[in-house]
């Protein structure tokens, strides 16, 4: 008889997702991981839950999806979830053609709301006024506070039936029926889901080809708690980061708004950087980001790369300290080859979900809750092309 019916392997936030769609629907679940408290990707991000940055369609979809089960379980575990929104802020007429293009296309069904100066800092008091020429508004994105809820996870599930949790498991082999453990623990199992992020590659490499995939290493900071009780509001975003989200990729004026940041600041370029900004429970400021690929990947930050996300940050925060609590850097997998997650079966009984990017934290519900109820659907859209899975 199996362990379980469904073993998961990798308890970061895909894992969690995938164990807890699964157990939802009557399945006992055992999920493993290799570390014995939160430690990778799921804990070292902003704590976006982004919708307004994925394509219309079956990501953006995926990602409402997700953010109902997020505010679901917010209050069923009791962690830090705002429903705060987000603000993208204009300071170029470039960027904020941009917007408008995006509204004109999308604001009614994603009830985004191109504002004034004056109503973006009702919106977001924390903006800073100087050279501010307008704003989007979105009502859609949570602020979730990762490093603390994917612990606060992590201890609700051990309380929870029908799902055992085991840390300090680092699976060695995985066949169909069957994870082994490197000190020699064997769980059997109807189905195996592996969620590991870039520690997953080793399990089934021919599934990730170097000209489709690579790892990303991002930098991030975070202040000390803002005194006095100030609140920024929103998620704050630059016109940078329009250049980053696939949502904004059809707008006309896109690739003259690069070609100006390019010409201005080719460090940015270089580096990966955009900038967005989100303040959790405790009055910090998270910082970021940038964004450097596969053989560019050293293990040491660039404090020059800090120093700029910092710098203009400043333009877009009016925030009363900017002392720096944290730093750190995060690394995880994506596609290269234009598409954003990997789901795919190598084996009978064994399917990978992985390859997220820096879309885990929204899209991990919707795509576990998507995979485990329907897979057919789930490989046929994002499968790898390399195998026929079903």
């Amino acid at each position: 008889m199996a362990d379980s019916d469904v073993v998961v392997v990798g308890a970061g936030i895909v894992g969690l997702a995938t164990a807890i769609a699964a157990q939802r629907r009557g399945l006992r679940v055992t999920i493993v991981d290799r570390h014995h408290a939160p430690a990778g990707a799921s804990i070292r991000n902003f704590g976006m839950i982004w919708p307004i940055g994925q394509p219309r369609g079956p990501l953006f979809d995926l990602a409402m999806r997700s953010r109902s089960i997020w505010l679901e379980l917010a209050e069923q575990v009791g962690f830090f979830c705002e429903p705060s929104g987000s603000m993208h802020v204009a300071h170029r007429e470039d960027e904020l053609r941009v917007l408008r293009e995006f509204i004109a296309a999308e604001g009614e069904d994603r009830r985004a709301q191109l504002l004034t100066p004056e109503e973006v800092r009702a919106h977001t008091p924390g903006i800073n006024p100087d050279g501010l020429i307008g704003g989007m508004y979105s009502p859609l994105e949570l602020n979730v506070e990762s490093r603390t809820a994917i612990g606060q996870i992590w201890d609700w599930i051990r309380g929870q039936p029908d799902i055992e949790l085991i840390n300090g498991f680092e699976a060695a082999r995985v066949l169909p029926g069957r994870v082994e453990s490197t000190d020699g623990v064997i769980l059997e199992t109807d189905q195996i889901y592996l969620t590991a992020g870039h520690d997953g590659i080793a399990h089934y490499p021919e599934f990730y080809p170097r000209d489709r995939f690579a790892l990303c290493k991002l930098q991030m900071m975070r202040t000390i708690p803002q005194p006095r009780g100030w609140h920024m509001g929103t998620h704050v975003a630059g016109g940078w980061t329009l250049r980053h989200y696939g949502a904004f990729a059809d707008c006309p004026s896109l690739p003259e708004l690069r070609r100006r940041i390019s010409r201005e600041q080719p460090e940015f370029d270089t580096h990966g950087i955009h900038i967005m900004l989100s303040q959790h429970s405790d009055g910090d400021l998270v910082i970021g980001d940038s964004h450097v690929y596969g053989e560019e990947i050293t293990p040491f930050d660039d404090d020059h790369v800090n120093d700029l996300i910092l710098e203009h940050a400043k333009q877009l925060v009016d925030a009363p300290t900017w002392k720096i609590g944290k730093r750190w850097h995060g690394i995880y997998l994506k596609r290269t080859d234009g598409r954003t997650l990997l789901v795919d079966q190598p084996e009978p009984g064994v399917t990978i979900i992985n390859a997220m990017g820096g879309a885990g934290m929204t899209l991990s519900f919707g795509v576990a809750d998507m995979v485990v109820g329907d897979p057919e659907a789930a490989f046929s859209e994002f499968g790898s092309g390399i195998t026929q899975s079903v």
